[in-house]
């Protein structure tokens, strides 16, 4: 297989070109989350491995990055709380895998990036977005709250009240104002962000060796590691029991 073959898993599609992997969301026009563990980790794991990564961009296929979670799924699973936060604490172990890996990570959003969509992007080191970006965690407008750890990583990058804001309100941000808060790192003109997200990556790692590179964003990920599981796993179970005795 060559490296930048593309191939298939779950809903993402994975190449590599030029030591940066690229993993595009493609799941109809919305991008939609169908469930929470969108791709199957250990192929992701063994994919990114045989690769030796310096950066990784994830993105949407087309005009959005993902419009979220749904709803129909989570639904059909209203009074089965066990799957749920099975499903969840899956789909978790892909963001927090992402979250760790010793390679740059970027988000690189267009469109629409609401729910699941803003959670996988958290996962990311980095978050850069179009001008006709627009993002959100809306769960709380129809009464849960997220569940793929967007609770937990959103304050680390935004800080405690903004986050608690921007979730129980739920609203709509544009670009401008992401940027504003640090939710995005940088806004470029539209259909430039996966061009300028190679950039981002290739000019953060230039001249620094695999190794150097491994080294130090292990040493930063160390830090936030050991306190994840026990809150992500209590966000899971608020998260189905908000589903099972809500109106959803």
């Amino acid at each position: 297989m060559a490296d930048n073959e593309k191939i298939k898993s779950g809903i993402v599609w994975l190449e590599a070109v030029d030591n940066i992997g690229i993993a595009s969301i493609h799941n109809g026009i919305q991008n939609k989350i169908s469930q929470p563990d969108f791709m199957d980790l250990e192929f992701f794991k063994e994919w990114i491995y045989r690769q030796k990564l310096k950066g990784l961009i994830i993105t949407g296929q087309g005009r959005h990055f993902s419009a979220g979670a749904d709803i129909d799924t989570i639904k059909a699973n209203k009074h089965n709380t066990d799957y749920l936060k099975d499903a969840l604490k899956k789909g978790k172990e892909i963001l927090s895998y992402i979250e760790t890996l010793p390679i740059v990570t970027v988000a690189a959003v267009s469109g629409v990036c609401f729910g699941a969509g803003l959670e996988i992007a958290l996962s990311c080191q980095f978050r850069i977005g179009t001008e006709n970006s627009v993002l959100a965690l809306p769960e709380a407008n129809i009464g849960i709250m997220p569940g793929l750890a967007g609770t937990i990583r959103l304050p680390r990058i935004i800080g405690k009240s903004k986050a608690i804001q921007m979730i129980i309100s739920g609203r709509t941000i544009n670009a401008e104002e992401a940027f504003g808060m640090g939710l995005l790192d940088k806004v470029v003109p539209a259909k430039m962000h996966l061009s300028s997200a190679k950039q981002y990556i290739e000019e953060l790692v230039q001249n620094k060796s695999h190794q150097q590179i491994n080294s130090i964003i292990q040493s930063v990920n160390n830090s936030i590691t050991e306190i994840n599981e026990t809150a992500m796993n209590t966000e899971g179970n608020m998260f189905a029991k908000l589903v099972e005795e809500g109106e959803i």
